[in-house]
């Protein structure tokens, strides 16, 4: 692909696939890696783009394919040498109050927010994609199916079970009681 054409599709879509990036992974420094090979990914394939078909749904499919192969290597690595995880002090750190001038509505709407994005980062690939795509990013289940490349049924199936374990996990914490 044209250098002229993926620097437009970075215009027009560099925001959406940057988020998208962010929650896929979970982390800004992944997530910016997911970023730059998705659109140098784009730059070495020989395909033409049509402005009909969707490029938004093309482009998050990339970054999901390049995501899920380094989630595979990343898994037969962690067979052969496990790492150190710094999920608790991300969590820490997601869920500290710094503004002291909300209010204690806003306070707890804002803590019901993060931990309903903590639940949805805990959740499987398989589950969260569906969600950030849908409620994230506005797309239909077809576009989702196109992403995923998995039946629309499978992904109805998906959202559906991840909403379940979504509610019973804010259910837990004490919200819709």
């Amino acid at each position: 692909m044209e250098i002229e054409v993926v620097s437009e599709l970075i215009e027009q879509y560099g925001t959406e696939v940057m988020i998208f990036c962010r929650r896929l992974t979970g982390c800004v420094p992944d997530a910016q890696d997911l970023y730059q090979q998705t659109f140098l990914k784009l730059m070495e394939m020989r395909v033409r783009i049509e402005r009909e078909k969707n490029p938004r749904a093309f482009i998050f499919a990339v970054a999901n394919s390049i995501w899920k192969n380094e989630r595979r290597k990343l898994m037969r690595r962690a067979l052969i040498a496990p790492s150190f995880s710094l999920e608790d002090a991300q969590t820490q750190d997601a869920l500290e109050l710094t503004d002291t001038e909300d209010t204690q509505q806003q306070v707890i709407e804002r803590i019901c927010r993060q931990q309903l994005s903590l639940a949805v980062q805990r959740l499987e690939p398989k589950f969260r994609t569906p969600i950030l795509l849908m409620y994230g990013f506005g797309m239909s289940i077809e576009q989702i199916a196109q992403i995923e490349r998995v039946p629309k049924g499978t992904i109805k199936s998906r959202l559906n079970r991840a909403k379940k374990k979504l509610r019973k996990e804010m259910e837990a914490y004490g919200y819709g009681e």
